[in-house]
Formats: C-alpha cells, structure tokens, sequence
C-alpha cells in the first residue's frame, strides 16, 4: 500500500542555503529523532546501527525495539515487505521522487506492526535515515470501520429478510389488513383480501382515504372508527358494508407508531351469513356422524364429544364425558396414550394410529385414531377422530384365516408402543390365533383341540376364558 505524500518527505524549504545555516547537526539529529514515531540509523550493509522511537505506542516495547539494533533491517519484516525494504535501501537520494512506504514488521507476540517509511541519505558514505510513522492506530480505525461497515450489511440484509418475510405474509394472509397515515388518512398500503372486500384493486385503493374506499354509505361510521382508534389505541369491531359490496365487513382499527409518525391498522373480514349457516350445519354434521369425535384441552382433559363417542365408551349422556381425561377410555395402556399425545404435540397430526377404546363398563374395542392440533380461544386444542376397526379385523380372520396381524403391523407399532407392551400383545394375539385354529380343525371338539395344542383342558378351558373365546361363541349361538 504505496501512497505518494503531497507533504513530509517531497516537501522542502524554499531556500536550502538558509536551511543550512539554521539547523545545525545536533539539531538535524534531534529533529529526526523526535519528529519521527520511528527513526532508523542504517549502514551500508542493511544493517539497523541504531534507532530512536517516540510515541505512547512503542513506550511499552521499549525491550523489544531495541533488540533491532545490529540486525538487518530486511530480516525485521514480513517476507511481503522484503522487495520495499530493498527499494528503500537502493534510491535513498532521489530527490523529487521518495516515496512513503508500507512495511509489515515482524513481532514475537505474532502480532504485525506496519510503519510507513521514506529514507533519506545521511551524508555518510552509504548510510541512510529510515523515518517512520506508525500506522496502528490507522489500522485500527480501518478495522473498526470494516466490521462497522460488515455489521451494517448483515444488519440490512436481515431487514431486507424481514421485510420479504412482512410482505408474504401481508399479502398471503387470509384476513383483510389495511395500513393507513395518520397525519393524512391515506391508505399506504393494502393486501390481496382487503382488496377482494372492497372490490378494487390493490393500485387504485393505494393514495385514497379509507372513507373514500367504503363509500358514502359506510364513510361516517368509518370516520369515527379511526377517531375512537386514535383516542383509546383500537376499537371493537364495527359492521360496515363497502360501496359495491355483496355483503358486509367486519371493521376494526388500532394505532401504533413507527419512529414519530402514526398510522392506523384496519383489520376487515366478510361477514357472510351463508358462512355462519354453514358453520352451524357442520356442527350438526359432526354430532351425527357415525365416527366418534373427541375434542380435548392441551391437557388432555375432554371439552366435547359427539354421540358416536357416547355409543362406544357406552355413557349415559355426552355430558358425563366432559372434563375426563381422553386416557380414561382410549389407549391399551398408559404408556401408548402418552406416546400419541407426545407425537401430536410435536407432530401436529397423527393418521391411522391402531389403538384400543375402553368403555365405562372395561369392554374394549379395536379402533384407528386420527388427530390433530389446532389454536383455540384458551390455548392449543386437540381434536380426535376414533373409528372402529373391530369388525373389519374379525371379518379379514374369517375370509382369509390368516392371523389377526402381520409383522408390518407390529413393526407400525415400533416407536409409539414400548417393547414389552409389543411383546405381550403378540403373544396374546399368536396365542389366540393358535386356539382359534385348534377349535377350527376340531369341529368345536376342545379335549381334541387341547391334545393338539399340547395343553391339558383345564389350562385350555384357562385361556379361552382369558381371550373370551367361548363367550363370543356362546353369544352368537344365542
């Protein structure tokens, strides 16, 4: 980094004559000493004879600076500052044309120290004046406004971020959002679903007064809206119907500030009474429809249920079902009710998971849950979709005799059932699979069944009782 200097080095007195008589060697001497941070006395041979410093920067370093002196200048510097040292040992004298230049010196710490140098001869036969300026304070200053210049950048491009971010959102979201000066009541900016509500387009609403927007009809009421806003912070919401529109808005407006300037936020949403009816027929879809639903606070607590959930937990009313924990009918065990809750609260949706329900009288029933999470008024809502799948399995036995279960099935349950829980299930089930064979191959006969089984009668008799194998079979006799 070689600049030219307009002063210092290249520049003189206007009279050497005069000069010479002025100064005399002693003050030559101490001038160079002192008006310098850093004054090098160099022989013939590259070699520092001796040096002067100045300055708070090299008080501390006294030891190490001195160590200079009888070393060669090359060899205190950097291998990149090599080539400069040479050019300034070799052409000391030109006169008109030295020039400042920028070593990196070397120091034990491992830190650099950079020094601008010029030389001059000294009158001695091959010996040169190196005078220097120290330049740690300029790197350090250029340091400090590099990193302030890079903490500028990334700090914009995060705004930049930020507001790409804003405006997707702006424009994506579903509720109308107007955005309005307060000093003008213009509208600065709009999205896509206020303008679908006002019935023009995004460009023509942009610059027009909200008023102006609605129309005559709704400009009173939109009027005192933003006045209330403006006096109390925000508004409840207000019914006004734009000019055009097919049918009325829902109005509400706030307040808030950026820097000194105050703008008003216009939230507007449609309301449709097509919409509130059709909210009403769903609700009356959900409380028939012949799969249970269930929906449950974040704790898991049941807020509501529908009369398909009454049926298969056999309550007495949908009523007596609030307020229970969902684990009291749904669920093999603890443990794999745990783990659904767990998956839906990190997941947000879980399909198909193959569970048992138990009802109030400890009857269980083979079912598939489907469930997801949602916001509420009070906080995060979970609701649940429980079908039966029990007659689907006894009919799948039955047309295929295959066993009611596969190893993709088990393998399903790896990760939200615990081992041992999989591998009592499986035992039960091959278990049943097994006398249910037996019973099949034998006609019914179960002295004939056990033999096969290799089991006495009693421990047979045992376990159909366990697997209520006979009961099933007595039932549908009857």
């Amino acid at each position: 980094m070689d600049t030219k200097a307009a002063e210092g080095p290249n520049a003189r007195f206007r009279s050497r004559e005069v000069a010479r008589l002025a100064f005399s060697d002693e003050t030559a001497t101490d001038l160079a000493a002192n008006a310098a941070d850093v004054a090098l006395l160099i022989d013939n041979r590259g070699v520092v004879r001796d040096a002067a410093f100045s300055g708070d920067e090299f008080s501390d370093g006294d030891d190490e600076f001195d160590s200079w002196i009888g070393r060669r200048w090359i060899d205190l510097v950097h291998d990149d500052s090599r080539d400069k040292v040479t050019a300034l040992l070799s052409s000391p004298s030109a006169p008109g044309q030295r020039r400042w230049r920028h070593v990196n010196h070397t120091q034990p710490s491992g830190s650099d120290l950079p020094v601008r140098y010029f030389t001059l001869p000294t009158g001695r036969d091959g010996w040169t004046l190196a005078i220097g300026r120290d330049l740690r304070a300029a790197s350090r200053m250029q340091k400090r406004l590099i990193e302030a210049q890079r903490s500028m950048e990334r700090d914009y491009a995060r705004v930049r971020e930020a507001e790409t971010r804003f405006r997707l959102l702006f424009q994506l979201a579903s509720e109308g959002v107007i955005i309005i000066d307060g000093s003008t009541f213009r509208i600065t900016d709009v999205n896509a679903a206020a303008a679908r509500l006002l019935g023009r387009s995004s460009q023509r609403l942009e610059g027009r007064s909200l008023d102006g927007a609605m129309g005559a009809a709704a400009a009173d009421m939109v009027r005192e809206t933003l006045a209330v806003a403006r006096r109390t912070g925000r508004t409840e919401q207000v019914e006004v119907t734009p000019e055009g529109a097919r049918h009325p808005c829902l109005l509400l407006a706030s307040v808030y500030r950026q820097g000194r300037e105050v703008y008003f936020l216009a939230r507007v949403s449609a309301r449709d009474a097509a919409g509130a009816e059709g909210d009403a027929s769903m609700a009356r879809l959900a409380a028939i429809l012949p799969d249970a639903l269930v929906l449950t606070g974040e704790d898991g607590k049941i807020l509501s249920v529908n009369e398909a959930f009454v049926d298969i937990a056999q309550l007495s009313d949908i009523e007596s079902a609030v307020g229970v924990p969902i684990e009291s009918y749904l669920g093999r065990t603890e443990t794999e009710v745990n783990v659904l809750m767990a998956n839906l609260r990190e997941h947000g949706v879980i399909r198909n998971f193959a569970t048992m329900v138990r009802s109030q009288h400890d009857l269980r029933e083979a079912v598939e849950v489907s469930a997801v999470s949602a916001p509420g008024p009070a906080g995060t809502v979970f609701g649940f979709s429980i079908r039966p799948v029990g007659r689907r399995l006894v009919a799948g036995r039955q047309r295929g005799g295959a066993m009611p279960g596969s190893v993709d099935q088990l393998s399903d349950l790896v990760g939200r059932v615990a081992l041992k829980d999989i591998v009592r299930e499986s035992t039960d089930m091959i278990e049943q699979s097994c006398i249910e064979a037996a019973l099949a191959l034998t006609n019914d006969n179960r002295a004939s069944a056990a033999e096969i089984l290799g089991l006495s009668r009693q421990s047979l008799y045992a376990k159909m009782h366990r697997h209520k194998i006979g009961e099933l079979q007595s039932k549908s006799e009857h």
